[in-house]
């Protein structure tokens, strides 16, 4: 099935110091590359990656050695690629005008320090820049006891003459110090901006206004403002509003629970005894007017992770929870979808699957370049059980992960079909089983990094096609599942991953938007896309040992071309420019042992204390050569999801034809292709295209309304602006369909009731919050590994880390340890000084919880299995569903990670996560 190539310059070799932490590309032509790796060196390539020199000693020269080079932050200009700023962590900064050749010093405006400091560029005016800095006079330990105030300053020539405006001080007096912050607008187009009153000017904060204010959790001193003028004056107030991020045309908002006033300013009730907590709050017009965001239920608003849809104006908002267990709590979520109105939220999937309690991502996937097509794993099934756990002994569980896909926005989910026939034995363990279904490793698997099992992968550049690690089974067995036991693994998977011997774990490979899979190798792979999704190209994951080679299939996965690899390595990741259209791909890791490999470059006595990072460049363009011209009109053609019976499916409302390379056209599509959109044609009215309404949940294929005494009160329908259909139904976001009226006859499916209709009886509900909100750390921005990073911080603070480490600590929690202390070490601050100050980033971030037994309950919609017992008995209005209610729910902006160099799903632009 592979054919293998050789050559000199099948794939070019580079040494580093250390191992890879950061690449960034710039330049129209994606020729200047530069790779940080963890001993804080930087390596630059003028070839595309090809080639790379280390010019750590560039920087370093250029300051006369004041400070430690360590860079955190690469920009380069939206319009001038050529103009290039770099951060370092101490208090310089350096700008260049040709690509770092030559590069200029700056110290850092009031001499704050790179470390903890964040930069934001202008999504329109490439010259200007946004930084959260904190001040200089902070101390790392400053956060244990209270706040470190933060300062934001904008610079309008920060690739040149780089001035910055201190906007503290512009504020005079009314800020003394901010929390959150963006540009304003982020929240639209130059069209709608306009109608707004939003000027370039536009800046959304949430500050507090007298010197240690901010001293909660969730804290009612903190508040959301606008300003249009770099806040010499505020246009905008909202009242303890702590933390926003902008998704489409909706500002999301998350506002204390002690807030002594409501949105208009006036007093309001609350209960100063209770902990602190959030209420959600949407707004569609650039901040100016908030609505209570409606939740069907009072959740005790731990975190929330907001996912921005596919038309980039609405969300789908996942809500933590946590599940009974006797030796502690584990952590599961659940979907709501906003439905046509952006505050209005309905359960879309109950039970939703998270690896570890501290992962910072769910198992809940958007499939880019399809619209309405998600795919999440949901818990199902937890019995008592035998067995060995980690260090811990003794305790054994069991439980079923399965995966669902839907492909109408979350209106219904279903199981992914496992192939009828297979390439590799391995991958088939289906038995003869009929009802044999496919389980794919989520988000949360990736959320440690290469050290788990890759997660399913998707990306704009590359619509339909999707890449993954799992494993078949059939009913009652799941992801990882040995007919339903799950096996405690003693690689550095960490606990609860990985099958006995990762038996039947394959990677899976579809490019028909995921209705239709094929297995393409057996264990886990690293895998990314190229050529606009014209290429596939893997290597082995580390799980599965040394990388001897790396393959590429250029027709989606029916053959594979094999290029050998001068030395092996433990392969870390595959990267790729940001826009994937290029067939050139980027492999690095880090060196291995020849006990591991013959081909691997370190002896077995070799007591080098580091590791040597390793970076491949393949250009399969120059592999191939003229064997792949570039495309012609012919090569391509047009299709789209099939439906269950193979004819076109209807993705909300329309049959969407999507053009792409033909499986047998060997050719390039090149840097300069521009893929046509897909052509629509409208659907009438089915089933598919409507979801329960607020106030309703799915059991049993029924729209059920839920009991109105436990219904929270929602002022958008108490105030007569949102009508409940009496069907309990409503249209899906984002769908276009025809002859709804044949479905919902009283309202038009977005809440207002059509001509002659009368209203029915509408949920008023009896809680009185929205959003109920009590429990809940706080959240701010973080970076990966934040959540860790503060959970260990809580362990080291209260003088068990030792015992954690040695006796409770997973494989991945250990790693994750490992490589903050050697952060600390690049950092040149102590090991608990730069927990504490990470742990900042993280607002109170960590979570409870543990591992145990279980007890379950029978349940309904989201595939009809048992499911787990949530924490507030109150909430069990929600039988027969599977996540039956929630409690201790969440808001944190974490970009989800996936096994690729780009960030999957709209990371960064629709992921969001606030907690």
């Amino acid at each position: 099935m592979a054919a293998v190539i050789t050559g000199l310059h099948a794939a070019l070799q580079t040494y580093l110091e250390s191992k890879v932490v950061g690449v960034e590309w710039a330049g129209t032509d994606d020729q200047h590359v530069f790779v940080i790796t963890a001993n804080s060196a930087v390596w630059r390539s003028k070839d595309g990656g090809s080639t790379f020199e280390d010019v750590t000693e560039h920087f370093k020269s250029s300051i006369k050695g004041e400070e430690k080079v360590s860079i955190s932050q690469i920009l380069s200009h939206k319009t001038s690629p050529n103009l290039m700023l770099f951060m370092n962590n101490g208090e310089y900064m350096w700008t260049s005008n040709d690509y770092g050749e030559t590069l200029n010093p700056h110290k850092n405006p009031g001499g704050f320090r790179g470390l903890g400091t964040t930069l934001k560029p202008h999504p329109t005016r490439p010259d200007w820049v946004l930084a959260h800095a904190k001040r200089p006079g902070c101390k790392l330990l400053d956060e244990v006891e209270m706040r470190c105030a933060a300062d934001l300053l904008v610079s309008q020539n920060a690739f040149t003459d780089h001035t910055w405006t201190n906007l503290t001080a512009n504020a005079a007096g009314k800020i003394a110090g901010f929390v959150d912050w963006g540009w304003g607008v982020s929240a639209c187009n130059k069209t709608c901006c306009m109608g707004l009153g939003m000027v370039d000017e536009t800046v959304f904060a949430t500050m507090y206004e007298h010197a240690g204010d901010w001293d909660t959790a969730w804290d009612p001193d903190v508040h959301f403002v606008r300003s249009d003028d770099w806040f010499k004056t505020i246009k905008k107030k909202v009242p303890c509003g702590n933390q926003f991020e902008l998704l489409g045309r909706q500002v999301y908002l998350a506002v204390s629970n002690k807030c002594p006033q409501d949105m208009a300013g006036k007093p309001r009730k609350f209960d100063p005894t209770g902990p602190p907590g959030i209420t959600l709050h949407t707004s569609d017009d650039a901040g100016m007017n908030f609505k209570a965001a409606c939740l069907p239920v009072a959740l005790r608003q731990q975190g929330y992770e907001l996912l921005e849809t596919h038309d980039n104006a609405g969300a789908i908002v996942i809500v933590d929870y946590m599940v009974k267990m006797p030796m502690g709590n584990l952590q599961a979520s659940s979907a709501y979808s906003a439905g046509p109105h952006h505050a209005l939220f309905s359960q879309s999937l109950s039970s939703i699957y998270k690896q570890d309690v501290l992962s910072g991502s769910t198992d809940f996937l958007r499939v880019d370049g399809i619209p309405g097509v998600f795919i999440a794993n949901q818990l199902s099934t937890m019995m008592d059980g035998g067995g060995g756990m980690g260090g811990m002994g003794g305790m054994g569980m069991k439980r079923t992960v399965v995966t669902r896909i839907t492909f109408n926005g979350g209106g219904s989910w279903q199981a992914i079909k496992a192939p009828s026939t297979f390439n590799y034995q391995k991958c088939n363990r289906c038995g003869g089983a009929t009802n044999c279904s496919l389980h794919l490793h989520g988000s949360s698997s990736w959320f440690f990094g290469s050290i788990q099992f890759p997660s399913a992968y998707s990306n704009p550049s590359a619509p339909g096609l999707l890449v993954g690690s799992g494993n078949v089974a059939g009913e009652g067995s799941g992801l990882d599942d040995n007919d339903g036991v799950l096996v405690r693994s003693s690689n550095v998977a960490g606990e609860g991953s990985g099958l006995d011997d990762n038996d039947g774990l394959c990677t899976w490979l579809s490019f028909d938007g995921g209705f239709s899979w094929s297995d393409i190798a057996e264990g886990t792979w690293i895998y990314e896309y190229a050529d606009w999704g014209g290429l596939v190209v893997m290597s082995k994951h580390e799980l599965s040992g040394p990388a001897t080679e790396v393959r590429f299939s250029y027709d989606y996965g029916r053959c594979w071309r094999t290029v050998p690899l001068q030395t092996a390595l433990y392969v870390e990741n595959i990267r790729i420019e940001p826009d994937g259209q290029r067939p050139k791909v980027l492999l690095h890791g880090k060196a291995c042992r020849k006990t591991s490999d013959p081909k691997c470059s370190y002896e077995a006595s070799d007591t080098r204390s580091g590791i040597q990072g390793i970076v491949y460049a393949l250009d399969i363009g120059q592999v191939m050569g003229d064997k792949m011209p570039l495309c012609k009109e012919s090569d391509y053609e047009q299709w789209t999801v099939p439906a269950d019976d193979h004819t076109p499916r209807c993705l909300l409302g329309e049959q969407r034809m999507f053009t792409r390379r033909k499986q047998d056209a060997v050719c390039l599509q090149g840097g300069d292709y521009k893929r046509p959109p897909p052509t629509n044609k409208t659907c009438g009215c089915t089933a598919a295209d409507v979801e329960c309404d607020y106030g309703y949940v799915m059991s049993g294929g029924t729209c059920m309304a839920l009991p109105q005494e436990k219904l929270t009160s929602c002022p958008s329908i108490d105030e007569g602006h949102y009508h409940v259909s009496s069907t309990g139904k409503r249209l899906v976001h984002g769908d276009n369909c025809t002859g709804l009226d044949s479905l919902i006859a009283d309202t038009d499916g977005k809440g207002q009731m059509r001509p002659g209709a009368k209203p029915g009886v509408q949920p008023h509900g009896g809680s009185s919050s929205s959003s109920g909100g009590s429990s809940g750390g706080g959240g701010r921005r973080s970076s990966a590994h934040g959540v860790f990073v503060f959970f260990v911080l809580l362990l080291v603070l209260g003088g068990v880390f030792g015992v954690w480490y040695q006796f409770l600590a997973s494989a991945v929690a250990k790693a994750q340890v490992e490589d903050l202390a050697v952060s600390a070490k690049a950092f040149g601050v102590s090991f608990v000084g730069l927990v504490v100050d990470k742990a900042s980033e993280c607002f109170g971030r960590g979570r409870a919880g543990g591992f145990g037994g279980f007890s379950g309950r029978p349940g309904g919609g989201g595939g009809g299995m048992p499911s787990y017992q949530p924490l507030d008995e109150e909430l069990n209005f929600f039988q027969p569903l599977p996540a039956a209610g929630e409690a201790e729910a969440g808001l944190m902006p974490q970009s989800a990670f996936s096994p690729s160099g780009r960030p999957p799903s709209g990371s960064g632009d629709g992921v969001f996560t606030i907690r």
